[in-house]
């Protein structure tokens, strides 16, 4: 007799998120971080919102407190006065910093703030806290009396969890902001010495080179290098220090064919140096600040350019694809290919993959490519082989 086999109990059901932003660029940054905690839905304007908590109660909203018409403030009052929403915990997302603001959505009913430019890592951290108070305050409401005072306590901790997170992201705040005026005047420091040392020795060799012995040309022109190398690390270290502490403007349409023309005319000189073949496909434009995407794909062509065997001809083909609202822009080389275990830590800070002496560098090239991705709501991934070149790919929001 065959037994029947008992069928597994269904998974359980995600959180249900409302997003309510009119911003889609903020939509999908957004949706882009707290996606894996929950299932998501999304409005653009505060009755739309209202009209879908009320055709099903969600377990989080994060709210955009400056909407046209009907203002987040609005909307959270419109929450806080229906006896099927009051609980319902919302974090307001807002470019204000100021206390007036924070504390007026506080005395409304707000659970928490999320400041623009967001930061995922604190986003999930206070995106799962709201949920598993939630989570704590529905199973409360479910249990029989003389279990309360347990989960009572359990929510306390909770909430001092949660209170001890939002410490630790303001001393995180004002250390960073801390680290970058340092970095600033470490900056200013260094490179006012450090740009009389390259322009003397300018001097030197264009005035009185023919006249000096060739080991004196050869020691100045590694004294000369060696300058410029750290100029390019000080940039790089101040752009990196900006992007981590979310210094953008706000964000506008950018056109990213006449941006590569423009890239190559800069890289002129290293592209008919190496006798490089680079082809351009059909480019979209995206959303985002034209300085930071030049930076970026500055970063990834350059390296295409350094990184490949010797005696080698650098061949680059740069090519974009578009998908639900996202555009992933492709750019492959033939160059010296990267390891699984290089590519775990490729964009971390300073990495270095190959020794200084075979491939010039700071090490800060893809951490900035990374933070400049990200702060645009995209990502940055790569696809290589050892020997077999590399293919970026950057996925950065149509415009």
């Amino acid at each position: 007799m065959i037994r029947p086999v008992a069928a597994p109990p269904p998974p359980p059901l995600l959180p249900d998120i409302l997003i309510v932003d009119d911003d889609p660029g903020m939509v999908q940054a957004l949706a882009r971080v707290i996606r894996p905690l929950g299932r998501l839905r999304f409005a653009t304007l505060g009755p739309d919102a209202l009209r879908l908590m009320g055709e099903s109660p969600p377990d989080l909203v994060l709210l955009d407190a400056q909407m046209p018409g009907m203002s987040g403030f609005e909307v959270l009052e419109a929450i806080k006065g229906n006896p099927l929403l009051a609980d319902v915990p919302v974090i307001f997302v807002t470019s204000q910093a100021e206390a007036s603001f924070e504390q007026t959505g506080l005395e409304k009913g707000a659970a928490d703030f999320i400041a623009k430019p967001i930061r995922p890592a604190i986003v999930q951290a206070r995106v799962r806290t709201q949920l598993r108070l939630k989570q704590a305050n529905d199973a409360l409401k479910q249990v029989a009396a003389t279990d309360r005072l347990n989960l009572a306590e359990a929510l306390k901790d909770l909430r001092e969890s949660h209170a001890q997170l939002q410490k630790n992201a303001e001393e995180l705040q004002i250390a960073n902001e801390g680290l970058l005026q340092f970095v600033r005047i470490a900056s200013h420091d260094l490179r006012e010495p450090l740009n009389t040392v390259v322009q003397f020795i300018g001097l030197v060799q264009d005035d009185h080179g023919t006249v000096l012995p060739d080991d004196a040309r050869h020691y100045l022109k590694l004294v000369h290098n060696a300058g410029e190398h750290m100029r390019t690390l000080l940039d790089d270290v101040v752009r990196y220090a900006r992007l981590q502490n979310g210094e953008t403007e706000p964000p506008t349409p950018v056109a990213l064919a006449p941006l590569m023309a423009e890239l190559c005319d800069a890289l002129a000189a290293q592209l008919n140096a190496t006798g490089a073949q680079l082809e351009i496909g059909e480019l979209p434009q995206v959303v985002g600040h034209a300085s930071l995407l030049s930076q970026l794909f500055q970063n990834l062509v350059t390296n295409a350019l350094k990184f490949v065997p010797p005696g080698s001809v650098p061949r680059i083909e740069i090519t974009a694809q578009t998908d639900g609202g996202m555009a992933t822009i492709s750019v492959r080389d033939n160059g010296i290919g990267i390891s699984a275990e290089g590519q775990a830590r490729l964009f971390q800070p300073f990495a270095r993959l190959n020794l200084r002496r075979e491939f010039e560098g700071t090490g800060l090239g893809l951490a900035i490519s990374r933070q400049i991705a990200e702060a645009h709501g995209g990502t940055i991934g790569v696809r290589s082989q050892p020997g077999e070149g590399s293919t970026f790919e950057v996925r950065l929001p149509l415009g």
